[in-house]
C-alpha cells in the first residue's frame, strides 16, 4: 500500500524463525507469505536465504528472480555484512572492507535492488563506497541499528561525510530498535513465566537510566527480594535488550539522508498497540520531512516467543497505515 508517497514493504528477516526451524520453508514460501499480506516489495538478508553467502551461486540468485517474477514481487534491497569478526584475531583492513563491499554491490546488482543495506564501513572509505556505487548502479545505506542511536558522535560523523563527499548513492537506514522505550511485552512475559516478579521487573524498567550500574541494581533488587530470575532480567535489559528514552531529536537530523527505513518491531498488540516502540512520533517525523520511500517493516519478535511472523506483519502493516494516514492529514492541515 501506498499512502502519500510512502510505500510499505518487508524485510523477508521477518520470516526468519520459520526459514531456520521448519525444513521445508524456502525462499518461496517466504515470497507467498509476502504476498499474502498483499506487499510488493522486500528486503532479502544474503546471510539467511543463501547457501553460498557472501557470493551466492548464479542458481540461486535466478531462483529469487524467477519466484519474484511469477508472484509480482520486487526484490527492492538487499542486506550485505561486513563481517569484522570473520577471522579470530585479525582487525579487517581497507582491503577486506572493500572485498565485502564489492561482493554485497555485485549480488545487489544481480538482485536487481536499488538499494545495498551496510554496517561499518569506515568513514576514510566512503568515498571510494560511492565511486563503486556508482559504478555497481547500487545505492548504499548504512544502517542505523541499536545500541547506537542518530544522536551518538560516529553517526552524526557518517552524516557529516555524507554531506561532505556530496553523493546521493550514500545515505542511511533508521532502524526502529533503536527507539525502544521499554522491552517487548513477550520479553517480560518470559522473565515472569521463569518465576520474576513483574513489580519488580517493572522497577528495574524504571530506574535503568537512573544511574545505577548492573550491579548496583541487582544489589537493590536483592534488598527487595528478588532472585535469581530477576538478576537474569537484570543481565539482560543492561545488555542486548537495550531500551530507553527514544532519541527523536537525534532522529530527524537524519531525515533528508535517510534512503528508507527498517520499521522494526516485536510484537503489535490485538488493538494494533506497539507498547515498545513510539511509532506515531516516529511516523510524524517521517511525514513531516518530506520523505518519499519505502518503509520496511521488520519482525524480530522471534527473539523472545514462538509467534506468528504472518499474524504479526499484519497487525504491524495495518498500524503503520492507520498512524500514516492520519499523519499525512495533520500534515496537510499544518501546511495550508
Amino acid at each position: 500500500m501506498n499512502i502519500d508517497g510512502i510505500e510499505q514493504g518487508i524485510s523477508l528477516y521477518s520470516f526468519n524463525r520459520e526459514f531456520v526451524t521448519l525444513p521445508d520453508y524456502t525462499i518461496e514460501d517466504a515470497l507467498d507469505d509476502l504476498v499474502a499480506l498483499d506487499v510488493q516489495q522486500y528486503e532479502l538478508v544474503g546471510s539467511v536465504f543463501f547457501e553460498h553467502y557472501p557470493r551466492p551461486d548464479p542458481a540461486e540468485v535466478e531462483r529469487v528472480l524467477a519466484a519474484s517474477e511469477v508472484r509480482g514481487v520486487t526484490p527492492f534491497s538487499y542486506g550485505g555484512y561486513m563481517d569484522v569478526g570473520r577471522i579470530t584475531g585479525h582487525d579487517p583492513g581497507p582491503q577486506d572492507y572493500i572485498l565485502d563491499l564489492t561482493a554485497d554491490l555485485r549480488t545487489a546488482r544481480e538482485l536487481g535492488c536499488r538499494y545495498l543495506r551496510e554496517t561499518n564501513i569506515p568513514i576514510d572509505l566512503l568515498p571510494m563506497a560511492a565511486e563503486f556505487a556508482d559504478y555497481y548502479g547500487v545505492n548504499i545505506g548504512i544502517e542505523v541499528h541499536a545500541p547506537s542511536k542518530p544522536s551518538d558522535r560516529h553517526i552524526q560523523e557518517q552524516l557529516e561525510a555524507f554531506e561532505r563527499i556530496g553523493s546521493e548513492r550514500l545515505g542511511f537506514i533508521p532502524d526502529f530498535g533503536c527507539f525502544i522505550e521499554r522491552p517487548a511485552a513477550p520479553a517480560l512475559d518470559r522473565h515472569i513465566a521463569a518465576g520474576a516478579d513483574p513489580e519488580l521487573l517493572e522497577y528495574i524498567i524504571a530506574n535503568r537510566h537512573s544511574g545505577l550500574t548492573e550491579d548496583q541494581m541487582h544489589q537493590r533488587i536483592r534488598e527487595m527480594g528478588g532472585g535469581e530470575a530477576e538478576r537474569v532480567a537484570i543481565a539482560e535489559f543492561f545488555g542486548f535488550l537495550s531500551f530507553g528514552p527514544a532519541d527523536l531529536d537525534g532522529f530527524t537530523t537524519l531525515l533528508d539522508r535517510t534512503h528508507y527505513f527498517h520499521s522494526k518491531f516485536y510484537y503489535v498488540t490485538e488493538e494494533l498497540e506497539d507498547p515498545t516502540i513510539p511509532m506515531p512520533a516516529l511516523l510524524s517525523a517521517i511525514v513531516d520531512s518530506g520523505f518519499q520511500g519505502v518503509l520496511m517493516s521488520e519482525y524480530e519478535g522471534h527473539a523472545f516467543q514462538d509467534s506468528d511472523a504472518p499474524l504479526q506483519l499484519a497487525r504491524h502493516l495495518r498500524l503503520e497505515q492507520q498512524i500514516l494516514s492520519g499523519s499525512a492529514k495533520q500534515h496537510e492541515i499544518r501546511s495550508r
